[in-house]
């Protein structure tokens, strides 16, 4: 985890220890879905917090370290491939399917689904290889 931590104090780098390669993987893709229709807003915000709570069982301060770290690295993203490859890593196919629910959850936390949202989901199924078929079930449900 040391490699996502540039210019940080100590103290957040030992916490940082604590999370996975999948947890920054999670977070960092939440984020990029929620930032996809250049309007994050707190309702947006909430859910990722409550996601990253129920998935992780993670507390109230490892939750805000993890979303600066992985809103710094949501900045930095050049592509999706970094984070869907570690997906491809290590998630079984129904892993998978229950973060496409996740991301439909957040874009939804709004109310409305922006186009934008739809393909940032829609581009990252197909990276981490989500049949059609269950991409539509997790946005219909």
């Amino acid at each position: 985890m040391d490699k996502y931590l540039r210019n940080t104090d100590k103290s957040i780098q030992e916490d940082v220890q604590k999370f996975d390669d999948m947890t920054l993987a999670t977070c960092v893709l939440l984020i990029e879905v929620s930032k996809s229709d250049d309007n994050f807003d707190e309702q947006e915000n909430n859910k990722i917090i409550s996601i990253l709570k129920d998935k992780f069982n993670l507390d109230d301060s490892q939750i805000d370290i993890l979303l600066e770290i992985a809103d710094n690295k949501n900045q930095e993203m050049i592509s999706l491939y970094d984070w869907t490859s570690k997906i491809n890593e290590v998630y079984e196919y129904n892993e998978k399917k229950a973060l496409i629910r996740e991301l439909w959850d957040v874009a939804f936390a709004d109310g409305r689904i922006d186009k934008y949202e739809d393909h940032t989901i829609r581009k990252i199924a197909d990276l981490i290889y989500v049949k059609h078929e269950d991409f539509m079930k997790a946005k219909h449900r």
